[in-house]
């Protein structure tokens, strides 16, 4: 009587863990209304069980179960609660995965007691704990991974999909577990590698995808900031036209007076004055690619705050035969280096 009692009991309590765990892996909220959803499906699948171990036996019932409750909980997530195929598929055989974790508890107790109904009891208290933790902790990261790609996603949810295979494969529709055949208990270390392997192949390339995108992101924030610099500097030289277009009538009497009264000399180093402050205003090219001329005009401005004297001659075309970024991004790097080590020097040999 008392195995009978925790039989329905451990059914019932990983019935519910398998409907709350998949659930909270879809990213579904635990409110009252879908509670009420879980909690009528739930008593709807325990039934049909119930009436299968009545009328039947637990071997044909083991059978069945895929059928009286992964298919209609994959058809409640679906169609209900409108989730992905994908995503519902692995979020159901990684709960069942999680099941397994009480399952060892179970087979350990009953190794010690050598009791059916020890077995019973303590998977029902080793899935309270369990339950809590995977609904409360687990569950957000596991959601995060179902929104991954399907390329991701079938990664990550291969291992728990073959294990579900494996399991009703070997110990529920034949007993190839238990002939002792060296190929049926080696299949899941064998596919456990595959997993990692790949795992690891696909983290590698989403690491490296992502060290790009983070690059692009910082040369963009370089070009940007860059540009504002030129925009900057050509106000300012479009400000400094203006005053020497509004001083011009000034300039050109003082330098007729200077003539006139044969202050030659004084005239030619007045006239060589106008021509440096005129040539202050030119905003300088270095060559005709404009990303190259940013970079070169920005580290310019730095070295002249840091009384480094800078000299360039560029021949660069403005197409580039590689990215242009990716060449900025080393010319950048040069420059800074260069100005980290002539900051170094003393201030007359800071070339």
């Amino acid at each position: 009587m008392l195995e009978s009692v925790l039989s329905v009991i451990n059914f019932s309590v990983l019935l519910f863990f398998g409907i709350y765990a998949s659930a909270a892996f879809l990213g579904i909220r635990l409110n009252k209304e879908n509670n009420s959803v879980f909690i009528l499906f739930g008593t709807g699948a325990l039934l049909l069980q119930l009436l299968s171990l009545s009328f039947l036996d637990m071997k044909f019932t083991e059978m069945i179960y895929p059928f009286i409750t992964h298919l209609p909980l994959l058809l409640l997530f679906t169609f209900r609660f409108k989730r992905k195929l994908l995503p519902t598929i692995f979020a159901i055989m990684s709960a069942y995965l999680f099941c397994q974790i009480s399952k060892w508890f179970g087979l350990l107790a009953m190794s010690f007691s050598h009791q059916l109904w020890t077995m019973y009891a303590a998977r029902i208290l080793a899935t309270i704990p369990i339950w809590y933790g995977i609904v409360r902790h687990a569950s957000k990261s596991v959601a995060l991974i179902l929104t991954k790609s399907t390329k991701e996603l079938i990664m990550l949810g291969m291992l728990p999909t073959v294990y579900y295979l494996f399991d009703y494969i070997t110990t529920v529709y034949t007993n190839l577990l238990y002939d002792g055949s060296h190929v049926v208990f080696e299949f899941l270390p064998f596919m456990l590698c595959i997993a990692y392997l790949l795992f690891n192949v696909f983290y590698l390339r989403e690491y490296e995808e992502k060290c790009a995108a983070e690059q692009l992101e910082k040369l963009m924030s370089i070009q940007m900031a860059q540009s504002i610099k030129e925009i900057e500097e050509i106000q300012r030289s479009k400000y400094e036209i203006s005053l020497i277009r509004h001083d011009m009538r000034h300039f050109l009497n003082s330098i007729s007076a200077m003539i006139e009264n044969k202050e030659y000399k004084k005239a030619q180093e007045y006239i060589q004055g106008i021509i440096e402050v005129t040539d202050q205003t030119v905003v300088h090219r270095y060559c005709e690619n404009n990303l190259v001329n940013m970079v070169l005009s920005s580290y310019k401005n730095r070295m002249a705050d840091n009384n480094i004297l800078f000299d360039a001659s560029v021949a660069i075309p403005a197409e580039l035969p590689c990215p242009e970024l990716e060449f900025t991004s080393i010319l950048s790097n040069g420059l800074e280096n260069a100005i980290n080590a002539a900051s170094e020097t003393a201030d007359e040999s800071r070339t």
